[in-house]
């Protein structure tokens, strides 16, 4: 691509959309290579989630975009994991915090590790120039998504 030609944010979304469903499949892949692991994309995501702070479930479903049953399945497993555990509101008594446990957040942790690990190689293949472009594209593009996840609640 001719580098004193702009590109616009059309371009950039539709490549987003080609490129992440790719990555998105890399990721699983290598999440159910990683020996004696089996968790699933979507409870990582959901512990990723609950790294941020506690939720309750239908907090947790509104920011996931699932129904309540959906969220309470995918967090039923974590807990019997020993993952998630689940706590009284002291703000409503009706309903439960759900909190990342240290080994939840070690599981995470280790996870992410193991999926960069396998990705650095192939990342490193870029040119520093193009590395560094994507760098900073993914910092800009983390901030604007979570000022859109800001202004949506």
């Amino acid at each position: 691509m001719n580098t004193t030609t702009s590109v616009s944010a059309e371009q950039i979304a539709h490549e987003l959309l080609a490129v992440l469903p790719r990555w998105s499949r890399l990721v699983a892949r290598e999440l159910r290579s990683e020996a004696g692991n089996d968790s699933t994309m979507v409870q990582i995501r959901v512990l990723g989630e609950l790294s941020e702070g506690p939720l309750t479930l239908s907090a947790l479903a509104r920011k996931r975009e699932v129904s309540l049953q959906a969220a309470s399945e995918h967090v039923q497993t974590l807990v019997i994991r020993g993952w998630v555990e689940r706590t009284p509101d002291m703000t409503d008594r009706r309903q439960s915090l759900l909190t990342l446990t240290d080994e939840g957040a070690r599981q995470l942790a280790q996870v992410r590790e193991h999926v960069a690990s396998h990705f650095t190689p192939l990342i490193a293949r870029l040119p520093a120039k193009e590395a560094q472009a994507i760098h900073q594209g993914l910092v800009a593009l983390g901030s604007l998504l979570a000022e859109g996840e800001i202004h949506a609640e």
